[in-house]
């Protein structure tokens, strides 16, 4: 978390602007950068004491100080030397007290003994306490643009530590951004918006304990913000100088996460890669957009799976890994409430994590270690009433009827190429 000094910020009136890092500001972060590779191997205390000279060319104090946290992570300390500082306190102190010779003398001696010269052994006696360990030279040199980005990040998240409640409004790939609020815990709630979805989520500052934790899992929610199509965010921030209102957009100058991974699981790759093999005329689309529900509400199913060559509406497919009965119920239930009944629903035969028999009207594919594709094809032909149903090959899988075909059509997505101008 970022001290009160860091969080460089302009007010107009409660509207609270980040100072962010601008490209102005790179000729000084390309100096700063420069220092940290000349103090490689020297003592962090060196180099702390070059940052903190008033020197106008490494930039702004406060700034310089900023980007010196995001290179405090890249420029790490180094491994402690061999021998360890304790075993070599033990021999400078012990040849000390039997010898009683000059320092120098007793540096030399302990120095032929482990190998070093007596430089390199006085500086090896306290090379385990923090300020004395060595600056470490990273794998590859960060560029400027990098550090900039990483500032306005690290000072974008800092901001939103402080924030009570926060809304975010996106437009395309939302299902990334819950699935990580999801499964960083945060109390969230997601409604469906014309073309998108928004998030309500509570801020560290509604919180009556473990803040720290709290803040730390909404600060890394922003990093997924870049890869929506568009995302608003809009956070109550509670400042020693008053509330006031942060207001970000997917425009912001900061850095992003990793470029999210096309499936969530091995089990999902396969399937798709199997079902376009055997279905070529069929379009399977990942992460189609988010089915609404009726009073709020979003389901996001994983697939959806369109014949061409029909004019039959789209089913849906999600696979669940670990499951209850209760869950299963929750989520048909779900897809009922949204009027739609063209709902595939693969589940581990060997995960269920709790007794119990599933729902009466489940229309379910157990599994095992992969969906197989020649299953659900005949699942979906059996249901839409085609002769042409293909013969099931041999596998692990026990079906149970999916029912009737689709009553309602889903959204149904402008393009799988664009996936990002859907909601997922």
């Amino acid at each position: 978390m970022l001290p009160e000094r860091l969080l460089l910020r302009d007010r107009h009136g409660e509207q609270v602007v980040p100072r962010f890092l601008r490209r102005a500001d790179l000729p000084w972060i390309e100096r700063l950068l420069d220092e940290h590779e000349r103090f490689v191997g020297n003592a962090r205390a060196e180099l702390e004491r070059r940052l903190a000279e008033a020197d106008p060319a490494l930039g702004p104090p406060r700034k310089r100080q900023l980007a010196a946290r995001v290179l405090a992570a890249v420029y790490g300390r180094e491994p402690e030397p061999s021998p360890r500082p304790r075993e070599l306190r033990a021999l400078v102190f012990g040849e000390a007290a039997q010898t009683g010779r000059p320092r120098e003398e007793i540096l030399a001696a302990v120095g032929e003994r482990v190998g070093l010269n007596p430089e390199g052994v006085e500086r090896g006696l306290f090379a385990d306490l923090g300020d004395r360990r060595g600056v470490a030279a990273p794998e590859a040199r960060p560029s400027a643009d990098e550090v900039l980005l990483r500032g306005n990040l690290l000072l974008a998240q800092g901001l939103l530590f402080r924030a009570s409640r926060v809304r975010i409004r996106l437009l395309g790939n939302a299902r990334l951004v819950v699935r990580h609020a999801r499964l960083r815990g945060l109390l969230c709630e997601a409604r469906s918006i014309p073309d998108g979805c928004e998030l309500a989520i509570s801020g560290p500052f509604s919180m009556f304990r473990h803040t720290l934790v709290y803040g730390r899992a909404l600060a890394s929610l922003l990093p997924t913000l870049p890869w929506c199509r568009s995302a608003r965010l809009q956070a109550e921030l509670c400042l020693p100088d008053g509330p006031g209102w942060l207001r970000l957009d997917e425009s912001a100058p900061i850095f992003p996460s990793e470029r999210p991974r096309p499936f969530d699981s091995s089990v999902e790759e396969r399937f798709a890669r199997d079902f376009r093999k055997i279905a070529p005329s069929w379009d399977v689309i990942r992460e189609p957009e988010a089915v609404p529900l009726p009073g709020g509400g979003l389901l996001f199913p994983d697939f959806l799976l369109r014949d061409r060559a029909r004019a039959e509406g789209p089913w849906l497919l999600e696979i669940a890994g670990f499951w209850t009965p209760e869950y299963l119920a929750r989520k048909l239930a779900g897809y009922r409430r949204a009027g739609l009944s063209n709902l595939v629903l693969c589940i581990d035969a060997e995960r269920n994590v709790s007794a119990g028999e599933l729902p009466a009207d489940a229309h379910v594919l157990r599994y095992r270690q992969r969906v197989d594709a020649n299953e659900v094809l005949r699942a979906l032909l059996d249901a839409a009433g085609h002769a042409e149903a293909p013969k099931l090959q041999q596998s692990g899988m026990s079906r149970i009827p999916v029912g009737g075909g689709p009553a309602h059509a889903p959204p149904t997505p402008r393009s799988e190429s664009r996936k990002g101008s859907t909601c997922k």
